[in-house]
């Protein structure tokens, strides 16, 4: 149901994708036929991926600046002309040129696909998504080494196929009837930046650039020298390609349940056995057997690019996953321009058998480096370690991928949010009493057309507020939601209105608010305890106690190192702290409720409520020496009985301030029947109480 509007935007890719297989297996074999020396060869096929690098940098560029269908309609016309002149004027320099421009349009009308599905698809099915759009571009790709066999080789009927193919594919997306989306700029972190953090990730996927690139192109030609022509060549590279897209299933279940290093080096130990194997295999006229052996080949080389993003993905925070894969793609294509040169020199020097020698010398080198690699850094826990997606190189940063971060849409535009933005514009009032009339026929698009109303700078956020719920009072927190997702610009405005006049729920709603807004959350906390602190104390905790709950709940469901890097960021200490500067007669109260929702928390949350104590004593207040003491006992006194796990360091933080209370802690903590008696014991031993 959700490819279903995208039927005619997939058929043009795949028709795309049908020309750009044919011409990958005509053109060595052609290069080849026509007698050009195989440096020439290997130049010339080196030249895609230089297109490939060009494409990755600029495509979002373009996509920006002139729109998808005008971009695809473009590269569509490209590639035709490229691959025409290809046939015309089949002399090095011009085939060179052309390649590149194919290389580059390739990339652009991947991007043009990619994004268009990622603008449709939703944080669940967007994996699934990914899968179908591998999927078609792999079949497409099969299926054009079949087409060699329509004319002869010698022939311009190939190359006008390929331009036909090329030329038909965009007719489709030009009649679609749906718009292509806006996309944002897309940053790259640094070569050495993605190196320092995963040497192995970025050393991996240069090496399967050179490996992967090596093959494919030079593949044909190996198999003309030793024979194979017509229909036989076309099921040889059609068998090394499906290899490449079917091992990627058995490849992704030993990643998910295995350490990904000891993956990788059988991976590469197995294709330099299978790489010494194929030029006896052939020798031996056991085709079946050979294409078994590329098949494999193919596929293990094709799954060292989704292996080392995996591999770079568990050393990087969520939100930098596209950036990383923007570099990674760039190391790629850099692999990926040397390895048919270097390839067709090897064998231009010693016959075409040595395009598998090559590949054993460069899988050799890799596989010395992971070993290496996995002597000096420890593996990851295999819960820790990221999922593998299968994916094959295509220029593209996608955003379909399911471990990037999931931006959702701040409204869908349907006709009734185009009437009320223009009507916002001309009569506010007007609009927010139509949104009003609209919502009461349909409490549905309440949300979606209160985020598009709340973007409009003259519309009232909290009339537009009050008017939606009154007609949909069920939906209101999802209304807050959707508003300060659309305009987080006026949240502040929203939450201040909310606390004077929702008192029976604003609890839920600023909860609802600040967990929409996690960069701001702790600020739309503090707004509204300034409101409640003095009229509504016990809510006030509630409200704390619910919002620290639902941050626990989303470290659970955090990868490993993004929930590392949240909690370094001390996000209960900070909210205890402000708040506590709020409300500072509720200073012991907050400090429990922040380390009951959060016990991992607890001692830092602690170390906060001393210095509290220690700064109310130096200014003077009535806290004395004996307050403080009781203090501390009373707070020992409920951490045993409620997170009892921390209790022995949360009181060695007390005597660490104060040591008059040593006696009393150490009293606590032996009479709990919760507490180890070797836990105390070895806290003792380190740091007497």
């Amino acid at each position: 149901m959700t490819l279903r509007p995208f039927i005619l935007v997939l058929i043009s890719g795949f028709l795309l994708m049908l020309g750009y297989g044919l011409s990958n297996i005509l053109l060595p074999v052609r290069m080849q036929s026509d007698g050009m020396s195989m440096n020439n060869i290997g130049l010339v096929l080196s030249m895609l991926s230089v297109g490939f690098l060009l494409g990755a940098y600029y495509s979002r560029m373009l996509l920006q600046r002139v729109g998808h269908i005008r971009i695809f309609a473009m590269c569509g016309s490209l590639t035709s002309v490229a691959i025409l002149l290809s046939g015309l004027y089949p002399e090095p320099l011009m085939l060179a040129c052309m390649r590149i421009i194919t290389g580059f349009c390739i990339v652009c009308t991947n991007a043009t696909l990619d994004s268009w599905l990622s603008h449709s698809a939703t944080e669940k099915n967007r994996g699934r998504i990914l899968s179908i759009n591998q999927m078609m571009i792999m079949t497409a790709l099969f299926s054009g080494q079949f087409l060699l066999n329509v004319a002869p080789i010698d022939d311009i009927t190939l190359f006008v196929i390929c331009g036909i193919l090329f030329s038909l594919s965009i007719t489709p997306i030009v009649i679609s009837k749906q718009q292509g989306p806006q996309i944002e700029d897309s940053q790259s972190m640094s070569l050495m930046t993605v190196f320092k953090l995963s040497p192995l990730g970025v050393v991996s996927c240069f090496y399967c650039g050179v490996l992967y690139a090596a093959l494919i192109n030079m593949l044909p030609i190996f198999a003309s020298n030793n024979g194979i022509a017509g229909l036989d060549l076309s099921i040889f590279m059609g068998t090394a390609i499906s290899g490449a897209i079917i091992l990627q299933f058995p490849i992704a279940y030993l990643s998910d349940h295995f350490d990904r290093r000891k993956v990788m080096l059988c991976m590469v130990a197995t294709l330099i056995v299978l790489c010494l194997l194929v030029p006896f295999l052939i020798s031996s006229d056991m085709f079946k057997l050979t294409l078994l052996a590329v098949a494999l080949i193919t596929g293990l080389v094709a799954c060292l690019y989704p292996m080392s993003m995996s591999e770079t993905f568990d050393k990087v925070l969520k939100e930098q996953i596209l950036s990383a894969m923007s570099s990674l793609l760039l190391i790629y294509a850099l692999g990926s321009i040397l390895g048919p040169y270097l390839a067709s020199m090897a064998m231009d020097t010693f016959g075409s058998s040595a395009l598998f020698s090559f590949m054993n010398v460069v899988a050799i080198t890799l596989l010395l480096f992971i070993s290496i690699r996995m002597k000096l850094r420890k593996a990851l826990p295999l819960d820790e370690q990221e999922s593998f997606v299968m994916q094959t190189p295509s220029g593209v940063v996608s955003e379909l991928d399911p471990r990037t971060q999931y931006a959702e849409a701040q409204f869908e535009t349907t006709p009734e949010v185009e009437v009320a933005i223009s009507l916002a514009s001309k009569n506010p009032s007007a609009a927010v009493n139509m949104v009003k009339a609209l919502v009461l026929r349909d409490p549905k698009n309440a949300s979606n057309l209160a985020a598009a109303l709340s973007t409009i700078d003259a519309i009232d956020i909290s009339k537009l507020y009050a008017a939606i719920t009154s007609a949909a009072p069920q939906m209101s927190i999802h209304i807050a939601q959707a508003l300060t997702n659309a305009s987080p610009e006026k949240a502040d405005q929203l939450v201040d209105w909310i606390t004077s006049e929702y008192p029976d729920q604003f609890t839920n709603i600023v909860v609802a608010i600040a967990n929409t807004m996690p960069d701001d959350g702790i600020n739309v906390m503090e707004l509204a305890a300034e409101n409640m602190a003095e009229d509504y104390p016990s809510e006030l905790l509630e409200m704390t106690k619910e919002y620290m709950t639902n941050l626990s709940d989303s470290l659970d469901a955090m990868r490993p190192i993004d929930r590392m890097a949240a909690v370094s960021e001390n996000t209960a200490t900070e909210l205890y702290n402000r708040l506590t500067d709020v409300a500072p007669e509720q200073s012991a109260e907050l400090a429990f409720t922040v380390s009951e929702s959060l016990p991992e928390s607890s001692s830092d949350v602690a170390e906060a409520y001393v210095q509290n104590l220690i700064d109310s004593e130096q200014t003077g207040s009535a806290e004395t020496l004996e307050n403080i003491e009781n203090a501390a006992n009373n707070y020992v006194n409920h951490i045993v009985e409620s997170i009892p796990e921390h209790a022995v360091e949360i009181a060695s933080t007390f005597v660490d301030s104060f040591p008059e209370v040593a006696s009393d802690m150490l009293e606590i903590l032996q009479e709990s029947d919760d507490i180890e008696d070797s836990k105390l014991t070895t806290s003792i031993d380190k740091k007497p109480l």
